[in-house]
């Protein structure tokens, strides 16, 4: 008999789990004031990568922090009000890249996001929007050999976890994608990867399919828990409470309260994601690219030119730094040389990370039905319907289909 599930959060993967929790027989109520889909999960750069299982922080990325940090166009930024506060969590992840250690993150993280695509499909085949889930490969560009050599140890580590890549050089890059800049040095290629052309649309889809079958969405936010003899009875909200047989907190970057008043304390940090969408571009990349320099990515979308990425520090309540897009603009533009464009649309979202680059997957502490499922950082999209197939085995008092040990809460 199917179970009442509350799903506190309906980004992408609290949407995710409600689909696989719904497909499942289970009555899935989601409780978000906003309406599905449009924290970060709407701005992102679409990928479906089962590649992702390099963590944020190497060996010896400490040292190019500095130059970064006095680079007003680099990839990192960290306003100065800001970084005393963030100082415990960034010492955290200074602790997590030594080699061994990133090694054991990627071991973890793989497994999680090799299935991505495998599972993404039928719950957007059911949502009715199978198109949005491709397999296209997507791409790193380079613009010196010195850029090339630098990100060697992430190339060895997905190789090493059996992710094909390809690397075109010169004239073949032309030759592959005549729309990139012809002073690229290098194209690493990887085939196996995808990427969604429309991240809020999938969103949308998965909550009407949601809606129709009999799901509740509550546009309230869920202010705590209800926990009589170890187990959540109730989520509480600002209006009637919603009574739940199993819960899961999947509010993105807004989990860090629900998760301590299930008895777990996690420093979970906000990744502050930019994007500029291009109308009408003249030119769009084969496939996604990536800067290697700048870290952003340019993906074609339904609607226009998406080019996202850079990382700023500077928590959940800052305004959005127009200067951060700027830098999008200017990175588009030498990637693809060509390029000319309509309107442009400025985003600004919040990635729910954690210093070791994993999410905290697992039930909580202090309630055995209440599951977490948060803290994905990059790998939102990517992780999200693996992540929903972990979760519905959870609920149902399943194993998971891989080790979520190292998700664990009391990592920390």
């Amino acid at each position: 008999m199917g179970q009442r599930v509350a799903i506190v959060g309906a980004g992408v993967v609290g949407l995710a789990c409600a689909a696989e929790l719904q497909l499942r027989g289970h009555a899935v109520a989601l409780i978000d004031p906003r309406p599905p889909g449009e924290y970060c999960s709407l701005g992102n750069a679409g990928c479906l990568s089962r590649a992702s299982c390099v963590p944020l922080g190497l060996p010896g990325s400490w040292r190019k922090v500095p130059g970064w940090l006095l680079d007003p166009s680099g990839p990192l930024s960290i306003p100065p009000r800001y970084a005393l506060r963030i100082a415990p969590w960034l010492w955290r992840l200074h602790r997590s890249t030594s080699l061994a250690a990133v090694r054991r993150i990627a071991d973890a993280l793989h497994p999680l996001l090799t299935t991505t695509i495998d599972a993404w499909r039928p719950l957007a085949q059911r949502a009715g929007v199978p198109e949005l889930i491709r397999q296209d490969g997507y791409a790193f560009a380079y613009e010196s050999a010195t850029a090339f050599a630098g990100d060697a140890l992430g190339r060895a580590l997905r190789e090493e976890r059996g992710v094909r890549i390809d690397v075109l050089q010169g004239p073949a890059i032309r030759e592959f994608d005549p729309a990139l800049a012809p002073s690229l040095t290098h194209l690493v290629l990887l085939p196996e990867q995808g990427h969604c052309p429309n991240p809020l649309r999938l969103s949308r889809a998965l909550a009407s399919m949601l809606v129709a079958g009999g799901a509740s969405l509550v546009a309230r936010p869920a202010t705590g828990f209800d926990v009589r003899g170890g187990r959540v009875a109730r989520v509480l909200t600002d209006g009637d409470p919603i009574e739940a047989d199993a819960v899961v907190v999947a509010a993105g970057a807004h989990s860090a309260p629900l998760a301590a008043a299930l008895g777990d304390r996690v420093p979970l940090e906000t990744e502050r994601g930019y994007h500029v969408m291009l109308a009408a571009p003249s030119v769009v990349p084969r496939i996604p690219v990536m800067s290697g320099e700048g870290k952003y990515f340019a993906t074609p979308m339904e609607e226009g030119l998406r080019v996202a990425g850079t990382v700023e520090l500077a928590g959940l309540h800052a305004p959005p730094d127009p200067s951060r897009t700027d830098v999008l603009l200017a990175g588009a533009k030498r990637l693809l040389p060509g390029l000319v464009h309509g309107t442009v649309e400025r985003w600004m979202g919040h990635r729910p990370s954690l210093p070791d680059s994993k999410p905290v997957i697992g039930h909580a502490r202090a309630a055995v039905n209440a599951i977490h499922a948060f803290g994905h950082g990059h790998v939102g999209l990517t992780a999200a319907a693996p992540t929903a197939r972990i979760v519905a085995n959870l609920v149902e008092g399943r194993a998971p289909p891989i080790d979520i040990a190292p998700f664990a809460a009391a990592r920390f």
